[in-house]
């Protein structure tokens, strides 16, 4: 399960504490992140999408990258028509896994697009 961000929640250490019901990991997650300004408690998380998502972390619900793809309407970052040019994006991947995973699924994105508009429409 990717985040909007392109983060695989499955790897995260407050999802994985919340899944398998393990407070010392989300006691990991509260010591490691943001200066521990959130409690263990705070750091149980499901993953940021869906955009109704009851369970996500504090932290989580405030990121900047979510509630701009939650208003754009767009299942990822790498699905929007402005990721390209999306600095907020751009910084928060610093190149690596994360900048590779997403580049791959916008140039999958843009190939569904193209293949959808290209594609004949069905009549009555």
């Amino acid at each position: 399960m990717l985040g909007y961000c392109g983060i695989n929640c499955e790897e995260c250490t407050a999802y994985k504490g919340t899944i398998g019901s393990r407070i010392d990991l989300l006691e990991t997650a509260a010591g490691k992140y943001q200066d521990g300004a959130f409690s263990a408690q705070e750091w149980v998380c499901l993953g940021c999408t869906p955009s109704d998502q009851p369970f996500l972390a504090k932290y989580c619900a405030g990121c900047e990258i979510r509630v701009c793809a939650i208003a754009k309407r767009v299942p990822n970052c790498a699905a929007c028509a402005e990721y390209d040019s999306c600095q907020q994006i751009k910084d928060f991947m610093e190149g690596g896994e994360l900048a590779q995973r997403m580049d791959w699924l916008h140039a999958r994105f843009q190939a569904l697009r193209s293949e959808r508009g290209a594609a004949p429409k069905k009549t009555s």
